[in-house]
């Protein structure tokens, strides 16, 4: 007998109800990955080529490139491409080195608003008083109170130095560096000043004294850096002090007029009395400020000092000048003395010639020598201008005269004396003898 059962057949795995959307899925998500992980991978070649030219950087032309190999300065590079390996294998700071680098401190000035730095004192700071915390100043060295305002130009002249002993590509260490130094400096220098040098007459003075120490002082401390130039752009006694200070400076400015008008007339008047030969004669300061003693006060000391010597050679310096290289009044006057003492002493050797002339005859006919001599004065008298003469007829008994000056020759003498005053001084004998008697 035929045995008969019923068999049950399992499908294959593949035909399985359900298994090909699976596949599908697990498809779906492995091209999802594999897109991913290749996008991954670009990025992270991306990555790794810009990590690996992170160290490439491009210097200005004012500008050098310090490369520190694991933290320690390998080298220095100029303008142009700076290659280096990335961090933190190294590592490039740049610095702009061949430029001045400028700032301004305020740390010696009250403390105002910033929109207020360069308004006068009088109109921020015109009361109150000074807080040491808030407000800088210095004292001067006549125990005055000044503020200051100072603009920086610093350079850096060594970037190794400057990056080993101040600071990294911020400024801000090297500003403050400076402002510490520059405001030891200020206190050290203005204290030999007065206010008034500090704040009007010697600015510049106090501003080269004070940069040569700031550098002199950067120098010791090896930092690369050097201040080009420092300048003050306001500096102001207290507010509370400008009117009195303004006061003081125009007496003074007032006083310092006074002294230049009257040197300028004085040397006004000794131009006009002895003309450029006052200045080897007198004591005088040039422009420079240097004294130059003059011959009359170097006669005056020699006399005190009785040094008979230098006196009698002073003496005859001091004539020779006036007599040939004076001019002005002086000058003419010791012309015209010279010329009045030729004069009289021709005059006088005429007088004397006249009198021995005469002489001989005197000796012989005293009478008849008088008679001519009185005949030759009275032509001489009645022939002068300025007289009024009167004829008198011999049979006269009696002559009676009004006298009364002539209009005419009152006329005549006052144009001759208008004359002779406008053709300048002249030297004239009070009384002189033309004719001489033994």
């Amino acid at each position: 007998m035929a045995h008969s059962h019923h068999h049950h057949h399992h499908p294959p795995a593949g035909d399985l109800p359900g298994e090909a959307p699976l596949d599908a899925a697990n498809q779906s998500l492995a091209d999802a990955m594999r897109a991913s992980f290749n996008i991954l991978k670009f990025v992270m070649v991306i990555l790794v080529v810009l990590y690996a030219f992170s160290g490439v950087r491009i210097v200005d032309q004012d500008s050098e490139a310090v490369v520190f190999r694991f933290g320690k300065l390998h080298r220095v590079r100029p303008s142009g491409a700076s290659i280096a390996f990335p961090y933190p294998i190294e590592e490039t700071l740049i610095f702009a080195t061949k430029k001045n680098n400028a700032f301004r401190s305020l740390n010696l000035w009250p403390d105002v608003k910033e929109t207020q730095i360069n308004d006068p004192l009088s109109q921020v700071r015109a009361g109150g008083i000074l807080n040491p915390a808030l407000d800088g100043s210095l004292l001067t060295a006549d125990n005055g109170i000044v503020h200051i305002q100072w603009d920086v130009k610093y350079r850096v002249d060594d970037i190794s130095k400057y990056v080993l002993n101040v600071g990294d590509e911020s400024t801000n260490e090297v500003q403050a560096l400076i402002t510490s130094l520059l405001d030891d400096a200020s206190i050290a220098m203005v204290a030999n000043y007065t206010a008034e040098d500090v704040t009007r007459g010697s600015t510049t003075e106090v501003a080269l004294k004070v940069r040569a120490v700031v550098n002199e002082r950067l120098e010791k401390l090896d930092t690369g850096v050097s201040v080009v130039a420092l300048d003050i752009p306001h500096s102001s006694v207290p507010g509370p002090t400008m009117s009195a200070f303004d006061n003081v400076a125009k007496a003074q400015s007032d006083r310092d007029k006074s002294v230049q008008e009257a040197q300028q007339e004085r040397i006004k008047v000794l131009n006009a009395t002895a003309g450029t030969a006052w200045r080897e004669l007198t004591t005088y300061v040039d422009k420079d400020g240097e004294r130059h003693i003059g011959l009359l006060d170097r006669l005056d000391a020699a006399i005190e000092a009785n040094d008979q010597s230098t006196q009698s050679a002073l003496e005859s310096e001091i004539d020779n000048i006036l007599e040939n290289e004076a001019s002005g009044a002086a000058g003419q006057r010791i012309r015209m003395a010279r010329g009045y003492y030729t004069q009289v002493v021709q005059q006088i050797n005429g007088d004397v010639d006249q009198y021995l002339a005469v002489m001989d005859e005197y000796l012989q006919s005293p009478d008849l020598l008088v008679h001519r001599l009185w005949e030759q004065t009275k032509q001489r008298v009645l022939q002068q201008s300025g007289l009024t003469k009167h004829f008198v007829a011999g049979s006269a008994d009696e002559l009676r005269i009004h006298i009364e000056p002539d209009p005419e020759q009152a006329a005549r003498d006052e144009a001759d004396r208008l004359k002779k005053e406008s053709q300048g001084y002249k030297f004239e004998p009070e009384r002189q003898l033309h004719t001489v008697m033994p």
